[in-house]
């Protein structure tokens, strides 16, 4: 019974969400401006826009400040950086020790800027 009980206490830690700040860097934040403003000067609507942006930083955020490491590796564009993939938006980011800090957001057939 005492080892069913230190099971299920273990198995409700792992399962408890970790939760870590997510910051934009200035040019991450320029980047999804920039992409919100292209997509309103393709459809002239602003609200489409809007929702576009609030979608992606909140995917961004969600999955990020739950599962820091659900990015791969991304050497070959900056040195310890992981990988996120929404969309076709590649979003590059550092693991910090207190938070995780997006470095750059691109569009997947687009070099990054």
């Amino acid at each position: 019974m005492v080892i069913l009980l230190l099971l299920m206490k273990h198995l409700k830690r792992q399962s408890e969400a970790i939760v870590t700040k997510v910051i934009f860097s200035q040019k991450a934040q320029k980047q999804l401006i920039e992409h919100a403003t292209y997509i309103y000067e393709q459809t002239r609507n602003p609200d489409l826009a809007d929702a576009y942006l609030d979608k992606m930083h909140a995917y961004i955020v969600n999955i990020l400040s739950h599962f820091p490491k659900s990015g791969r590796p991304s050497e070959d564009i900056i040195h310890n950086s992981r990988k996120l993939v929404y969309q076709g938006f590649s979003i590059i980011y550092r693991l910090m020790e207190t938070d995780i800090q997006i470095l750059i957001i691109y569009k997947e057939n687009l070099p990054c800027r």
